[in-house]
């Protein structure tokens, strides 16, 4: 009489299966969680920008850079603006040297981006 085989797995099998499983996973989660952080310093990029356009727009208007976040604030305000992503995002405003500013932002993730402007340096 001829053996019949059973349908299942063998142990063997499982184990190769699992083993690429966890190889494809330590590769692709360093990968993904790369790719979260560049998304949320782009983020905070995207939105130190704008702001970039609006102390353009108040330097020509006044001579002058604002330093404050109230005074930044009291200006998006005014045109109806708001930066994404702002649940627990946090954002610095310091005068720089030779007449620049520095505008730092601080996510809830604990992200953090800092640029001096308006030479687009990062600090």
């Amino acid at each position: 009489m001829m053996a019949r085989r059973s349908g299942g797995f063998t142990l063997i099998e499982l184990m190769i299966a699992v083993a690429i499983i966890a190889i494809i996973a330590a590769v692709g989660l360093p990968l993904y969680n790369g790719y979260v952080q560049s998304s949320r310093e782009g983020v905070l990029i995207n939105n130190i920008v704008t702001m970039e356009v609006f102390q353009e727009d108040y330097r020509l208007r006044t001579g002058a850079y604002l330093t404050t976040a109230a005074n930044l604030a009291a200006i998006t305000a005014a045109i109806d603006w708001q930066p994404q992503s702002n649940n627990g995002t946090t954002y610095v405003i310091a005068a720089g040297p030779g007449g620049s500013y520095q505008v730092t932002a601080t996510d809830a993730a604990g992200t953090v981006v800092c640029y001096r402007l308006p030479d687009k340096v990062r600090c």
